[in-house]
């Protein structure tokens, strides 16, 4: 048997490491690794939750069908987490990428389905370099939140495609987007892809088609009917706000520039993996001597399937704004653009010949830069979660309702973000009403209020009635302003006044 040369003993190790790199054991780590890493930066960095986290924080004092802006479940996944560990920061942070940990996971074996270990690999990490799952990934909200939802109805749409799916498949597949759909209601262009990716990958020639449809279609509505009655008593009041982009009705002009707006963020979102798949492919230059030789791309119906899953999202989302005038927000693209590395790799075949190692390498350093610019940007250029002092005014609140009241503070009352961030600190947690808008928290109601009393609060530089309402702006006694020194410089300031509690408090 000839010696082995230096070459071939190279081109072993990179196989092994390849092959090592190819397992559910690493995929897993990976996985965990980022989820760590961007749940503790946010809590290191900034001084308050984003607004986001905030919103979900100040609704979680009850459990309702529904709330003001959005299907409920989010703010159910806020309350039981509260539940188990209590209200904090870190624990908004850990919840939304624990939404991403499992987004990836199901992303993997979507892709598992479609290639072979080491191509499922290198989706998987092309995949994690995805901003809406980095820096953002962080933002506990319903965009977060849906995309396990998005991720698991695709898995169920290739396994069905790919035959042999029995009734339980089905069932996830109903469940998923039912699930989806409490969360946000743009989940219905996502079930709009899976219909079309069951229709191109031939699902309605499988035996049983129609009872498994009518299944999927049961666990997909029957959830939704306690939702739907909410909806009814409550007015409608979640389509208002989605009407206030889908009703937009923009001048053509502005169609485009909105459309192409939503196309640059989506690139802004996905430089990291475009910058990680080009270093790799530079990296992976074949040579004369050993050419690469791609794996296999998914069959045919698999891969038809997953155009219709990845590309159907962002025509309708662009369809939307053209034909209809409908104004495109930017993370939209969380969900419409999630599957887009996935059908990369599956029809350019030289990034699954890149090889996971490389893509290891390179997809790491994007990650550790994104890491490092997020630093910066809170040292340059720190927005309002990085120098609220919240700890500092909230003690602060505390000691001016002891003036005046006894017993529990229960109620806060004032501008969404910064009230939410006091409540956050001060050791009773009270109820929120931002804006002092009755709908934002009915269980809030004039019985509480007049029982508990409350802490009014404004900014300074603008009207309190603008910000409270006129009811609550000339209620509130004994006005004066908190002030703190920020972490950077400077000084935050709010107004704060009180309405007393009647009847005992508290």
């Amino acid at each position: 048997m000839p010696a082995p040369t230096a070459g071939t003993t190279g081109a072993a190790t990179r196989g092994g490491a390849a092959a090592r790199l190819a397992t559910p054991a690493f995929a897993v780590a990976w996985v965990a690794l980022l989820a760590l890493l961007w749940t503790l930066l946010p809590a290191a960095l900034q001084t308050v939750p984003h607004a986001d986290n905030v919103e979900q924080l100040n609704w979680s004092h009850s459990l309702e069908w529904g709330y003001l802006k959005h299907p409920p479940l989010p703010t159910w996944l806020t309350r039981a987490g509260i539940a188990l560990f209590g209200p904090s920061a870190l624990l908004t942070y850990a919840l939304a990428m624990a939404c991403v940990a499992l987004t990836l996971l199901l992303l993997w074996r979507c892709a598992r389905l479609l290639f072979d270990r080491e191509g499922a690999a290198c989706a998987l990490l092309l995949c994690s370099a995805n901003y809406y799952l980095m820096g953002r990934g962080s933002f506990l909200n319903h965009n977060t939140v849906m995309l396990p939802f998005v991720a698991a109805s695709a898995w169920a749409v290739l396994r069905i495609v790919q035959g042999g799916a029995g009734w339980p498949v089905w069932l996830l597949l109903g469940l998923a987007q039912a699930l989806g759909l409490l969360t946000k209601y743009q989940m219905a262009v996502v079930i709009a892809a899976n219909a079309l990716a069951l229709l191109l990958g031939g699902a309605w020639r499988q035996p049983r088609f129609a009872v498994h449809l009518a299944l999927a279609s049961l666990a997909t509505l029957l959830p939704l009917l306690p939702h739907v009655l909410w909806l009814q008593h409550h007015d409608f009041s979640t389509f208002d706000y989605a009407g206030q982009s889908l009703l937009a009705d923009l001048p053509w002009l502005r169609r485009l520039r909105h459309a192409a707006s939503f196309a640059a963020q989506q690139v802004g979102r996905f430089a990291p993996a475009l910058v990680a798949a080009g270093l790799g492919l530079l990296l992976a230059r074949p040579t004369r001597a050993a050419p690469p030789q791609p794996p296999p791309a998914p069959a045919a119906a698999s891969g038809r399937a997953l155009a219709a899953l990845a590309l159907t999202p962002v025509l309708l989302v662009f369809a939307l704004a053209i034909f209809f005038g409908v104004a495109l927000q930017n993370h939209w693209g969380s969900s419409t653009t999630l599957l887009l590395p996935l059908l990369a790799v599956a029809a350019w075949p030289a990034l699954r010949a890149v090889g996971p190692s490389r893509l290891l390498a390179t997809v790491a350093l994007v990650q550790l830069a994104a890491a490092a610019w997020n630093v910066v940007a809170a040292q340059q250029h720190p927005e309002f979660h990085y120098r609220f002092p919240a700890r500092a005014l909230a003690a602060q609140a505390q000691a001016y309702w002891s003036e005046h009241a006894d017993g529990r503070l229960a109620v806060l009352i004032g501008p969404d973000w910064e009230t939410g961030a006091l409540s956050l600190e001060l050791p009773s947690h009270p109820d929120v009403l931002a804006s002092g808008e009755r709908r934002q928290a009915p269980w809030v109601d004039d019985a509480r209020l007049a029982r508990c009393g409350a802490l009014v609060f404004w900014r300074a530089d603008q009207p309190a009635a603008a910000q409270v309402g006129a009811l609550f702006s000339a209620s509130a006694a004994d006005a004066r302003e908190l002030q703190a020194p920020e972490p950077q410089g400077g000084t935050a300031r709010l107004q704060v006044g009180y309405l007393a509690p009647q009847g005992g408090g508290c």
